[in-house]
């Protein structure tokens, strides 16, 4: 019975390993701009960065371009992140 129960929290820890890696990377181009606006400030920095050089969309990562997708999403949440920082970019 031991060994089930240390196989069961290994299986338990595995598991919320797995979810919380997802989570970092959670943001991409097909993300809602709903989303985006619920993400952290770091998360949604990190995530701008990394769609706008897939998107080679350099406006957006400007001093101006991180504001503008936050505006752009918190009028259009249905909005794709991808469609937003192109928009920007």
């Amino acid at each position: 019975m031991r060994v089930s129960r240390v196989i069961a929290g290994l299986s338990t820890a595995a598991t919320c390993a797995v979810l919380l890696a997802g989570c970092s990377n959670g943001l991409s181009a097909s993300s809602s701009c709903k989303d985006f606006n619920n993400a952290s400030a770091q998360e949604q920095d990190s995530a701008v960065s990394k769609i706008a050089g897939e998107l080679r969309a350099g406006n957006a990562v400007t001093p101006l371009g991180r504001p503008n997708v936050s505006y752009i999403c918190a009028n259009s949440p249905t909005t794709t992140l991808g469609d937003a920082i192109r928009r920007t970019g």
